[in-house]
């Protein structure tokens, strides 16, 4: 899969597959989204033991790449799908960041959208999902009760920062 490579203006670069943008420590970009229910708990994804990077952490509901010449929108359509098998969802934009990781600068969207589900999702990526309330995931991220990916707090900060409709 090839994905754009940004410069540190989130400016497209050229092309990479997605397999290389960390030993090139190259800048690239991701889509979140925060699923909540209708109780206003959000969909955590607890990553498959298996997977190469942050097995068995804690994370955003869905997470995507963008592909090469794809946007932030899209990817998270496209990713809501793939991931969760879901369709139609409002998507709602919260906020953009950027955070280093492993030498790389990624540039995150961050979108919300509310289902309850059901969810069919691949275990062999997903371990499990869980809604969670607000206070008990800043409490879960203060006490470091549950490993979470650095990513997954950095966005939630945005998400709190903002004024969020949820």
């Amino acid at each position: 899969m090839l994905i754009d490579q940004v410069d540190d203006h989130d400016r497209p670069i050229g092309a990479i597959p997605r397999s290389s943008v960390f030993s090139m420590k190259a800048g690239f970009r991701v889509s979140h989204i925060f699923i909540f229910n209708e109780s206003k708990q959000l969909l955590l994804q607890r990553i498959a033991r298996n997977r190469e990077r942050h097995p068995g952490y804690w994370g955003s509901s869905v997470a995507a790449y963008l592909f090469s010449g794809e946007n932030y929108i899209a990817a998270a359509v496209r990713r809501i799908t793939k991931e969760l098998g879901i369709t139609g969802v409002d998507l709602q934009p919260i906020g953009k960041t950027a955070m280093r990781d492993d030498g790389c600068t990624k540039f995150i969207s961050l979108f919300t959208a509310i289902s309850n589900g059901p969810f069919q999702f691949d275990r062999n990526h997903i371990e499990e999902l869980q809604y969670v309330a607000l206070p008990q995931i800043c409490e879960m991220l203060q006490t470091r009760e549950h490993k979470f990916t650095p990513t997954f707090a950095h966005v939630f900060d945005l998400y709190l920062r903002s004024a969020h409709p949820h």
